[in-house]
């Protein structure tokens, strides 16, 4: 991979952690019970995402 492209898989893993925590943190702070389901499946969503990146550059 160029130097470019490996800044560009950085950005993007580094943009997904911002998301989930962002997601975590909101379910913490809504009262409602399906805005916080919504909140933890994004942040599910997302995390699986920045698995499947880490774990396909690591293979």
């Amino acid at each position: 991979m160029t130097t470019k492209e490996l800044s560009y898989i950085d950005d993007v893993l580094t943009q997904t952690k911002t998301l989930i925590k962002k997601y975590q943190d909101y379910s913490t702070q809504v009262q409602d019970q399906s805005l916080k389901n919504l909140c933890n499946q994004m942040a599910t969503k997302h995390m699986d995402c920045y698995n499947g990146i880490y774990n396909q550059l690591n293979s």
